[in-house]
Order: structure tokens, then C-alpha cells, then sequence
């Protein structure tokens, strides 16, 4: 048995390592959209379940005939997962091209762009075509080896299935962990892939030698211990309504984790790592309550008392954890934490960083993950009282319990959470965990069942309803936003939300600053805005490509965001049509809020909206379709992110790009550690070698690249341009890039500065999204990568803003504008980044040499003049100050 438990582990391990790779996988296929993976999920689970029911089956009838052959049928079915696992690893990076042919666009009432139903038939399809056979195996494993371990000694179903599922689940366990710590980081996803194919393998062959060796054995009869409590006499009732329960924990607990997994991404942020973890502490505490009930029920029996009881600890602890969770709490522990993870280095910053991030989740959801480990061995327990039907009960309740996730997980992504929020959903769910002790009590405290085995039954049944209509009624009592309240960011000083939804991707606030005006958050995390600096950078995105081409007049903005780089688009003459392309309705639908900004530019009849993900939005176009691509995307770091910051993802964007096209990308350097801002650089000059790295503002850059011979900034063909934009030119005027200076003066880095500064780096890949994997938690020590910074090369970008060594007209102070910014890139107040704070000694303003022709030039530029200001930036000014 603890031979056949090692096997099963492993094979736990590599089907957790395919799902976690296919979801991410599908995700570079169809899009990164709550529907892709919901997809993924559906399908794998769905397999999963009609698996193990249909194999149970078939193993009843093959261990009526041979039961010493059920131990080599497991080892080829691990053979058959590890073959289809390679072939499906080979497949899906090339399914990008079939999902583009296969999908069509629809109008909604609203007039904007949809997924047609025939595209996500046939995304449905194709997921089907390609999980469904290796699902089904997977699922076959678990019943198949139930029906070997069990026998005749169904009297200890309980004990032997709980140590089996406990086993597969805590190699899922760690299989999910190693995954994103591990295995993705050091080599990629196919090579990650291949793990789990040899898993399989291993575990086929050490199922094949083991059966190679086994005779068959004697037959077991267990004796029937007086403390077991007995099958009803009607099992098929009993069997029926303990598949309803198992149906309904099974609807509450997956219902639940989908709470989670939004609740923490808004306590910690939506980062791989974080995720990773979440599934991780799940699994783990499935696992070690499985062993806890299987053994539970070989000590004292009475599964229907123990199932019931653990589901009111499912219950309580939920809403415990979920009500005492609290954001000041992480942030003040992390904060704590800082001193000695600025001192550590190494494994030991490594450590410190996943414990501060585990120990929140452990209060959260470790107690309600170890209660649902207790519902499929003690379920089993309570209806396996024949030989002949071991497997065909194992995988009925399997597939009850899978079809009841299936549901809840549906249900709570796209039904109550939309609907009733957090708060309100997890209320819902935890009266239908609750509900599943009824058909328990029903089976097994009324009937024809002795007094003796009935009352406890009735007595736990009685202690769990009163327990958890005590929690539930605590609960409901809290005030209706105090989730929401204890998750959020707080709002800064003199910052007021005036809007909060939640929605079926994300929570939505919107706050104000007066004076500096309104901001998007998504699930407590800042997206957009319209203040000085991000009016600026957004606006850029879109004023500098367009103004370098001769008529363009094609774009498409990739994230809406508040509508800025949209808006700034919309005000060039010669553009005819505009796309924006979004993956959440919620953010397009919140435009009004920023219509100081953006005008309703969404409502122009040149802009056609279109809600899907933007990598599959661009696929679905012929090639060299638009003039400018621009793409803000979320934070970099955030999970799915890096498939808009891929070598691969590049290389789609060249190709629709017409010739002398251009593209934009946002690059935000503070946000991730310098190695990882190196590999997306990378990524970017090895599609476009024709490349510039301007400045948006101190913090957020802008890649710009080219689908021509040469990026060029013409000053002469700029001053007629805006000369015949007044519009253009009076909206560059307002974020301070009203003249050729401060417009030349964006300049940060020449393409063989870029390639130079890269050129030991790998890029980033679809294989290989490496700054995933790039943050734990929220703390920092970093520093910003200043080899990208040579403003000395302007002329690699600008060769006519210099005529013999001196500046052209209009540019006379050119070089001071770009001397000021090239000394802040290499001050330590910039180059380094540290949160929460810095550390002692670290200075966090700016200290620069001022002399008088810097002066005028500062005098001359409002951006310069709020970079300096002790109050926009908190830097110094030397010259000012006694010597």
C-alpha cells in the first residue's frame, strides 16, 4: 500500500503540473479572459469526473473476472497520460492560428464587438478534442486503484480511499507549488510539461513491476466490528442521498475558492506567486484532512457523523477566517518584517518572503481546506458496503462531487459574485454547505437504521445545524461592506471613493483627489488615472507614433484603462478608425466616470469597442492591418501579463503593423526587479530593432518601435504636423510636451542602448514568462536598471535636432532639458526602489546641480517644473541651499 501511495502521489504531482500549465496555455490560445480559463477548468474537471465514474465500472466487472490485473491497468493507464500528455504539450502552442480562424465577432446592444456563440462552441470543441481523452484517464486512476486497494475489506473503505486521495492530493500539492517556484522558472512551460510526462512514466512503471510481482491475493473478509456502523438495508437510498451531499459540499467548497481566490488577489495582489499558493495551502489541507478522516473512521466509525461535524467546521471556519481578515493587519506584518528582509539575502529573503505571504493564507483558509479533505473518503465510507460495487460507488460519488465543483465554481465567477459580491456570495454558500448534512441525517438518523447508530447521527446533525446557524447569523449581522472595507487599500489623505462594484473579473473602485483628479482600481490596485503625470505618459503612447507617421490613420489601443490614450488618438485629423480593446466590460462601462478626460471618446463614431483579450483581438486581424498599436497593460508582474510582453506576442504585433507602422508599450520600470525589466526589453529590440525608449513620466516609460527601416524624430515635419492639429497641438501643450524641447526632450535611450544593455539577457517568451515568477510579496529592494538611460545618443533618434554640433531652431535648450533628466536617472532616489520605505541613510528626494541655463530651461517646461518642485517630486535644489 505505501508503494502504490509513492505511485499515486506522483501521478497527484503531474496532473496538477498539466493543469497549471494548460490553463496558462489556453490562455496564449484563446485569450487571457475569465471565460478561457473558466473553459479549461470546466473541461478538466468534467473529464475528470465521467472519468472515474466510467472506469469504476469497468473495474467492478474487470475484478469480478481478474482482479490481479486492476494494479497493470492503472500503470498503463499512467502510460497512456504521460503519451497524451507529451502530444498535447507539442499541440497547444500551436493552436494560436485555429482559435483566430475559428472565432467571429457579434454585436451586443450596446453596438460594441463580442465573441459570437459559435466561437466559444467552437473553443469548447477544441478543448474538448484536446483534454477530454488524457481528463478521462486521469480520472479513471483514483477509481481503478480504489477498486484494487479495497477488496472485500469494504469495511475499511474509509481508511484505505482516505490514504490514497490523500496521497494523489498531496503530490498535487506539491506538484502546484514546484510548478511556479521551480519547474516554470528554471525552465520554462514545455520543460515543465515534460516533468509531468516523466511522472507519469515513472509511475506506470513502477505500477507494472509491482503487478508484475503480485499474485493474486487471497481473498480478505473483513470482520464486521460492532462499532462500524452498517449500510441501511435500502442502499440505494442511502447511496442517492449521500451523492446529494457530496453534490453539495462539493457546490460550496469550489464555490468558495473562487472567493478566495478574488478576496486574497485583493488582500495581496494578483501575482503567480500568490495564486500558486492559494492552490497550494487548498490542496494541502485536502490532503492532510483526507488522512485525518480516513483515519477518524477506523478509530470510532460513524462516517455520517464525521462527514456532518466536518462540515460545520467547514462552515464556521470560513466565515471566521473571511471575517477576521484583514488588510492593515498583512500590511503591518509585512511592514515589521522589512528590517530583516533588507538584512537576509538568498533562500533566506526567499523564505521570509513566502511565510508572509502563507501565514495570512493559513488563517484564512487552512482549517476549511483540511474540512473539505474529510467529504470523499467519509462519503465513501458511508455507502461502500458491497464488494461487487467498490468502483461503480467510488467514481459515482467522485463524479457527484466534481459536478457539484463544476457548478459552484460557475455559479460563484459568474452568477453571484457579479450579483451579490463577496459578502453576499460566500452567505449563499455557506447555507448550501450547511444544507449537505440534511440528505446525511436523512440517510442515516431516520429510517431503518437501529437506535443505537441513530442517535448520533441526529445528535451531530443537531450540533452542526445549531453551530452553523450561529455562524451564519454572526455573519450576516456584519456590516454589508466589511469584506470589502478590510481588503481595500485605504484611501489616501483627502482621496474619496465614490464608486465600488464588483463584478464577474474584478472590483472596481473609483476614487477622487480634488486637485488632482480620479482614479480606476482593480481589485485594490491602481490602473489608471487622470492626474498630471498619467494624462502625460497615456497621451504620449498615442501623440508621439502618430506624429512621426505622414497620414496615419488605423489604430487600435489595447486596455482602455480611463480613456486617455484613446482620446489622444481621436484628436489626430487624419485617423479614421479607431478599435479599443479590452477584456473587461466593467472597465469600459465605468468611462463616464473619466469623462472630463476622455470626452466620452468611447461614444465617437470612429471608435468601435471591442471586449476580448487583446492578443487575440490582433490575431484575428489580417496582417498589416493598423498604423499604431498602443498597450497599456496592467501591472506587469500580475499573472497573465507577460503574453503582452513576449517576444511572441511582438512578433504577432509587427505583422498586423503596416509598413512604417508603429508600436507603443508601456514600461514601467520601478514595478518589476531590474533583471526582469531586462528580459522584456529584450523581448522587444529582437522584434523591433528599429526601437526608442522615451520617457512618460519619472516612473513610466514608453517603448516605442517601428515596422520600418528607420524611427526617426523629423522636428521639421513635427512643427508642420502640429501646426495642422490645433487640436493635437493644444492637447501636447497641456501635459507639457508643448514644444519641440520638452517632445525631443522624451528621450531616453537610442535601440543600441537598449540591445546593448540587454544583450546577456534571455527574452521573454510565451515558453518562458519569466517575470511572473519575478515577485513573492509586495516588499522591495531593487534597482532600476540605468544601462537602458544614454540621453547623450539623442541624435540616434533625433540626427536633425543638431546642426553641426549646435541645436537646430527651436531646440536651443535641448541639451540642458535633457541634461536635467539624464542626472535624475542617476539619482539613487530614482535608481532605487524599496517598499514600504527606505532604509536609513537612503535618501528619498532628489538632488541636483542647478545652474542658470538649467533654471531657464526648468522655467520654460511645467513637467520640469513639477519634477523639481519639492512638492510634485520632493527634490532639492542644491544651488538654493547654504554651502
Amino acid at each position: 500500500m505505501v508503494r502504490l501511495c509513492l505511485l499515486f502521489f506522483l501521478s497527484g504531482a503531474s496532473g496538477l503540473i498539466y493543469q497549471v500549465v494548460w490553463v496558462r496555455e489556453f490562455g496564449n490560445v484563446f485569450g487571457n479572459t475569465i471565460y478561457s480559463a473558466s473553459l479549461v477548468v470546466a473541461v478538466f474537471m468534467a473529464g475528470l469526473g465521467f472519468g472515474g465514474y466510467v472506469a469504476g465500472q469497468w473495474a467492478d466487472r474487470r475484478y469480478a473476472a481478474r482482479p490481479e490485473s486492476l494494479l497493470a491497468t492503472y500503470g498503463y493507464f499512467e502510460l497512456g497520460i504521460g503519451v497524451l500528455g507529451f502530444l498535447v504539450s507539442l499541440l497547444l502552442p500551436r493552436l494560436g492560428a485555429v482559435a483566430a480562424a475559428i472565432s467571429s465577432y457579434s454585436q451586443d446592444a450596446r453596438g460594441w464587438y463580442v465573441l459570437s456563440p459559435g466561437s466559444h462552441l467552437a473553443r469548447y470543441a477544441i478543448a474538448v478534442a484536446v483534454l477530454v481523452p488524457i481528463t478521462l484517464l486521469m480520472g479513471g486512476t483514483l477509481t481503478v486503484l480504489i477498486r484494487h486497494v479495497v477488496r472485500r475489506d469494504v469495511e475499511n473503505a474509509g481508511r484505505r480511499i482516505g490514504a490514497l486521495y490523500g496521497a494523489n492530493t498531496a503530490g498535487a500539492a506539491l506538484g502546484c507549488f514546484l510548478t511556479d517556484y521551480t519547474f516554470i522558472p528554471a525552465g520554462g512551460l514545455q520543460a515543465t510539461q515534460m516533468i509531468a510526462v516523466l511522472l507519469n512514466l515513472v509511475a506506470a512503471a513502477g505500477a507494472l513491476r509491482l503487478a508484475s510481482r503480485q499474485s493474486r491475493a487471497p481473498d480478505q473478509a473483513g470482520a464486521t466490528a460492532d462499532r462500524f456502523q452498517p449500510a441501511p438495508s435500502d442502499s440505494s437510498r442511502v447511496v442517492a442521498l449521500t451523492g446529494v451531499a457530496i453534490v453539495l459540499s462539493g457546490f460550496a467548497a469550489m464555490g468558495i475558492e473562487i472567493v478566495w481566490f478574488r478576496h486574497v488577489n485583493v488582500l495581496a495582489g494578483s501575482l503567480r506567486s500568490v495564486l500558486s499558493l492559494i492552490l497550494t495551502v487548498i490542496l494541502a489541507g485536502i490532503w492532510i484532512g483526507s488522512i485525518a478522516g480516513g483515519f477518524l473512521h477506523a478509530r470510532f466509525g460513524r462516517p455520517a457523523m464525521l462527514y456532518m461535524l466536518a462540515q460545520g467546521v467547514f462552515v464556521i471556519s470560513t466565515l471566521a477566517g473571511l471575517a477576521t481578515a484583514d488588510f492593515g493587519r498583512d500590511l503591518a506584518e509585512q511592514t515589521a518584517a522589512y528590517p530583516a528582509y533588507l538584512a537576509g539575502s538568498g533562500w533566506r529573503r526567499d523564505a521570509l518572503e513566502l511565510w508572509l505571504v502563507v501565514r495570512p493564507l493559513l488563517r484564512e483558509l487552512g482549517i476549511p481546506a483540511l474540512a473539505m479533505g474529510f467529504a470523499y473518503p467519509l462519503a465513501n465510507a458511508c455507502i461502500q458496503d458491497a464488494e461487487r460495487v467498490v468502483g461503480r460507488r467510488a467514481g459515482l460519488l467522485y463524479l457527484a462531487n466534481t459536478v457539484g465543483a463544476l457548478a459552484g465554481a460557475l455559479a460563484a465567477g459568474f452568477v453571484l459574485l457579479p450579483r451579490l459580491g463577496m459578502q453576499g456570495s460566500v452567505t449563499v454558500l455557506v447555507v448550501v454547505a450547511a444544507l449537505a448534512i440534511v440528505p446525511l441525517y436523512v440517510a442515516f438518523g431516520v429510517g431503518p437504521v437501529s437506535a443505537r447508530h441513530r442517535r448520533p447521527a441526529a445528535a451531530a446533525f443537531a450540533l452542526t445545524l445549531a453551530a452553523t446557524a450561529t455562524a451564519i447569523a454572526l455573519w450576516i449581522a456584519l456590516p454589508a461592506r466589511h469584506l470589502l472595507d478590510h481588503a481595500l487599500w485605504p484611501p489616501g489623505p483627502n482621496e474619496r471613493r465614490l464608486h465600488v462594484r464588483e463584478g464577474i473579473t474584478e472590483i472596481v473602485t473609483i476614487t477622487d483627489v480634488p486637485g488632482q483628479g480620479r482614479a480606476l482600481m482593480t481589485n485594490g490596485h491602481l490602473m489608471s488615472g487622470t492626474n498630471a503625470d498619467s494624462q502625460r505618459y497615456m497621451r504620449a503612447f498615442a501623440h508621439l507614433p502618430l506624429l512621426s507617421m505622414d497620414a496615419p490613420e488605423r489604430v487600435v489601443v489595447i486596455c482602455f484603462g480611463v480613456g486617455n490614450t484613446l482620446h489622444a488618438a481621436s484628436l489626430h485629423p487624419s485617423v479614421r478608425r479607431l478599435e479599443v480593446v479590452d477584456i473587461s466590460r466593467q472597465i469600459l462601462e465605468h468611462a463616464r466616470w473619466f469623462s472630463a478626460t476622455n470626452h466620452d471618446v468611447i461614444d465617437d463614431p470612429r471608435v468601435s469597442v471591442y471586449v476580448n483579450d487583446g492578443r487575440h483581438h490582433l490575431r484575428m486581424q489580417p496582417p498589416g492591418t493598423y498604423d499604431l498599436i498602443t498597450l497599456e497593460p496592467p501591472p506587469i508582474l500580475f499573472a497573465g501579463v507577460a503574453s503582452l510582453y513576449s517576444r511572441d506576442f511582438y512578433a504577432l504585433a509587427r505583422s498586423r503593423l503596416k509598413p512604417g507602422g508603429y508600436l507603443t508599450q508601456w514600461l514601467p520600470l520601478p514595478q518589476a526587479p531590474a533583471e526582469a525589466t531586462l528580459e522584456m526589453v529584450r523581448a522587444f529590440v529582437e522584434v523591433f530593432p528599429q526601437a526608442v525608449l522615451l520617457s512618460g513620466t519619472m516612473t513610466d516609460f514608453i517603448l516605442m518601435g517601428t515596422n520600418g527601416p528607420r524611427l526617426e524624430l523629423q522636428p521639421a515635419k513635427l512643427r508642420a504636423r502640429l501646426a495642422g492639429a490645433p487640436a493635437v497641438r493644444d492637447d501636447m501643450r497641456a501635459i507639457g510636451l508643448g514644444s519641440l524641447v520638452e517632445i525631443a526632450g522624451t528621450f531616453a535611450g537610442s535601440a543600441e542602448t537598449l540591445a546593448r544593455a540587454t544583450d546577456i539577457y534571455p527574452p521573454l517568451t510565451d515558453d518562458y514568462p519569466i517575470t511572473e515568477y519575478a515577485k513573492v510579496s509586495r516588499l522591495r529592494a531593487d534597482q532600476v536598471p540605468v544601462t537602458l538611460f544614454d540621453v547623450r545618443t539623442v541624435t540616434a533618434w533625433c540626427p536633425s535636432c543638431f546642426v553641426n554640433g549646435a541645436p537646430a531652431a527651436g531646440l536651443e535648450g535641448l541639451r540642458d532639458y535633457l541634461a536635467v533628466l539624464g542626472g535624475f536617472y542617476l539619482q539613487p532616489a530614482f535608481v532605487e526602489v524599496y517598499w514600504p520605505y527606505p532604509p536609513p541613510g537612503r535618501s528619498s528626494s532628489y538632488e541636483l546641480a542647478i545652474g542658470p541655463k538649467t533654471r531657464a530651461v526648468i522655467a520654460d517646461s511645467p513637467y520640469l517644473r513639477r519634477l523639481i518642485s519639492p512638492e510634485g517630486r520632493g527634490a532639492t535644489d542644491p544651488s538654493a541651499a547654504p554651502r
